[in-house]
C-alpha cells in the first residue's frame, strides 16, 4: 500500500494551488472533502487523490431546523480572522448568552414527496429546534434520489472516490434513532416477524437491526451503481467511533458493510473525544472485526470541542491508532491544522 496520509476538508478554488502545494510539502497522499473538478486538477498535478464526500445520517435529512447561539466570540478584537486573535481565542473560555431558532428549511424534493417522510413514534410533522427532517430508506425513490446526489458529486468533482460520512442525526434520550414508525416500515417489520413495532421498545435489538438493514441496502445499491458507472472509484464510509454496542443504535451495522463487500475502506472517526484508552480500545476493536479484509482508516480531529489540539497528543493519538490496527491515519480538517500550525505534525503522523 506504501505511505498514507489523508486530510479531510474543503477548499476553494482560488487557495487550491497555494493548499495543494502545503499538501504535498508534508506528505497527503489524499483530500477528503467538498471538491470541484479543478480542486482535483490541481490535486493530481501533485499526485494527491481527491475522494468528495457527503454528511449522511442513518435517515437521510432533507431539511432542518436550525438552532445557532448568540457567542462571545464575535464580539472579540482584533477579528477572527487576524493573525494575532489566535492567541486571544487559544484563552478564551466561549460564553454563550441565548439560542436563535431559524425557520424550518425543507429541501425542493422533500416538500414535493411528504408521502416519504420518516416518523418517530408519535408521527408528529413540526420539526422541533435542532431536529431535521429525514426521509425514509425504505422508499425505493428515496434510495434512487440518495444514490443520485452521490453519483452527481462524484462525477461534476472527477474524483477518485466517493465517501459516506455518517454523521450525528436526531437521537432519543438513549443515543438511540427515533425513525422508522412509518406504515411502510411498521408493516415490513409485522409481516417479517410478526410483532408490532409500537409495542416494542425503540431501542429492541431486533427492531433497531430490522431499521438498520435499510442503511445496508440503501450502501449496496449505491456501491452497485458506483461500480457500474466509474468502476475505478474508491467507495469508502466514515463513521464516528464509539464501543461496539453503540453503532446499531444509530443504525450502522457496518461489520456487515465489511462481511458483504460493500464498501472497500472504514474509515473510523474520533470526532470529539482525545482520551487515548478510548481509541486504542476501540480500534482495536474494530481491527478485530475488519481482520485485514480492508483497510481500516483511523481519522483524527484536531477541530471539534473535545479533539486532539495538542501538537504531542494528536502525534500520539496516531501512534496509537497504528499499533492497535489503523493501515492509515489522516487529520480532520485542514482549518484546523491551518489556523493551529499542525503542518509539521501532519508530517510527522504522515512518516510513522
Amino acid at each position: 500500500m506504501g505511505r498514507q496520509l489523508f486530510l479531510w476538508g474543503s477548499v476553494k478554488d482560488d487557495e487550491a494551488v497555494a493548499y495543494v502545494e502545503k499538501c504535498a510539502s508534508v506528505g497527503v497522499t489524499r483530500l477528503i472533502g467538498a471538491t470541484s473538478a479543478y480542486v482535483v486538477e490541481v490535486a493530481h498535478a501533485k499526485g494527491i487523490a481527491v475522494h468528495p464526500y457527503i454528511g449522511y445520517t442513518a435517515f437521510p435529512t432533507y431539511g432542518n431546523r436550525r438552532v445557532s447561539y448568540e457567542w462571545s466570540l464575535p464580539f472579540m478584537r482584533p477579528l477572527v480572522t487576524d493573525p494575532e486573535a489566535r492567541a486571544i481565542m487559544d484563552q478564551h473560555r466561549p460564553i454563550w448568552s441565548h439560542p436563535r431558532v431559524a425557520e424550518p428549511e425543507i429541501s425542493d424534493f422533500a416538500r414535493e414527496h411528504p408521502k416519504y417522510r420518516s416518523h418517530t413514534r408519535d408521527k408528529h410533522d413540526d420539526l422541533a429546534p435542532g431536529e431535521r427532517l429525514c426521509l425514509s430508506l425504505a422508499f425505493p425513490e428515496v434510495r434512487s434520489h440518495q444514490a443520485d446526489l452521490f453519483l452527481t458529486t462524484l462525477a461534476e468533482s472527477r474524483g477518485d472516490g466517493i465517501q459516506v460520512e455518517f454523521v450525528i442525526g436526531n437521537e432519543d434520550e438513549h443515543g438511540v434513532v427515533p425513525y422508522g414508525y412509518e406504515d411502510r416500515v411498521v408493516e415490513e417489520f409485522r409481516a417479517q416477524h410478526g410483532q408490532d413495532a409500537f409495542a416494542l421498545p425503540n431501542d429492541d435489538p431486533q427492531w433497531l437491526q430490522f431499521r438498520a438493514d435499510y442503511v445496508t441496502r440503501f450502501l449496496r445499491e449505491l456501491r452497485s451503481k458506483v461500480n457500474t458507472t466509474f468502476p475505478s472509484a474508491r467507495f469508502t464510509t466514515t463513521i464516528i467511533a464509539a464501543e461496539p454496542d453503540e453503532y446499531l443504535k444509530v443504525l450502522q451495522d457496518w461489520p456487515a458493510w465489511v462481511e458483504q463487500e460493500l464498501i472497500d475502506e472504514f474509515h473510523l472517526w474520533f470526532r470529539t473525544n482525545n482520551d487515548l484508552a478510548a481509541l486504542a480500545r476501540q480500534t482495536a476493536q474494530a481491527a478485530a472485526i475488519i481482520k485485514g479484509r480492508i483497510p481500516l482508516v483511523v481519522e483524527l480531529s484536531c477541530y471539534h470541542p473535545g479533539s486532539f489540539q495538542e501538537p504531542g497528543l494528536l502525534l500520539e493519538a496516531a501512534r496509537c491508532a497504528r499499533a492497535n490496527g489503523a493501515a492509515i491515519v489522516g487529520v480532520y480538517r485542514n482549518h484546523a491544522v491551518e489556523q493551529l500550525n499542525f503542518w509539521p505534525v501532519l508530517e510527522a503522523i504522515g512518516k510513522l
